[in-house]
């Protein structure tokens, strides 16, 4: 499968050991270099950004982020279901 956006290298290995909500999905909050914060970003597989709950398409570039972590609401997500995912989920 290939997907447009991929989390930078350097911050797969701390979403790895972030607890997931769904088999490869994480729940996370996404800071970048500016600032800004991103809440509900959905990673795939540590690796790959697939959606954020409110957006389209994603915001900001992946190599804008400075950080990812989790708040309660990203270890124990209220609403679970319901995501626009950016990318299909057929092999390519």
């Amino acid at each position: 499968m290939r997907f447009r956006y991929e989390l930078p290298a350097t911050l797969r290995k701390k979403v790895a050991s972030l607890h997931e909500f769904a088999s490869g999905g994480t729940q996370v909050t996404v800071q970048l270099s500016d600032g800004r914060e991103f809440q509900k970003v959905l990673i795939s597989n540590s690796t790959w950004i697939i959606a954020i709950r409110g957006y389209t398409d994603l915001p900001f570039a992946p190599s804008e982020i400075s950080d990812v972590f989790q708040t309660t609401e990203d270890e124990h997500p209220s609403e679970c279901g319901g995501w626009h995912y950016w990318d299909s989920w057929r092999s390519e």
